[in-house]
């Protein structure tokens, strides 16, 4: 029987390649300049055919490293890019 239960899950596990493009880091903060008023992880989730907890984990790097901004509205997060300051050169 073990050797049985072993067989069904060698078959379960599927080996994936990485595709060409742009990490999923990467197509958040392109996908943000669309959304300018800000854009929830579901709403993340569905744009990029990516899990939560996947998005969440980029999300949570991208914040920590100041590329996008996070504030709760209600009872969800909401993600935008921080707004630039030009500064006034003359």
């Amino acid at each position: 029987m073990a050797c049985r239960f072993s067989r069904l899950l060698a078959l379960a596990i599927k080996i994936i390649s990485p595709t060409k493009g742009l990490n999923t880091s990467a197509q958040i903060f392109e996908l943000m300049q669309f959304y300018p008023q800000g854009i929830t992880v579901q709403e993340l989730s569905e744009r990029l055919n990516r899990p939560v907890s996947m998005l969440n984990l980029c999300l949570k790097s991208l914040v920590a490293s100041k590329k996008v901004v996070a504030r709760k509205n209600h009872n969800q997060w909401v993600y935008t890019r921080p707004i630039v300051k030009i500064k006034n050169c003359c």
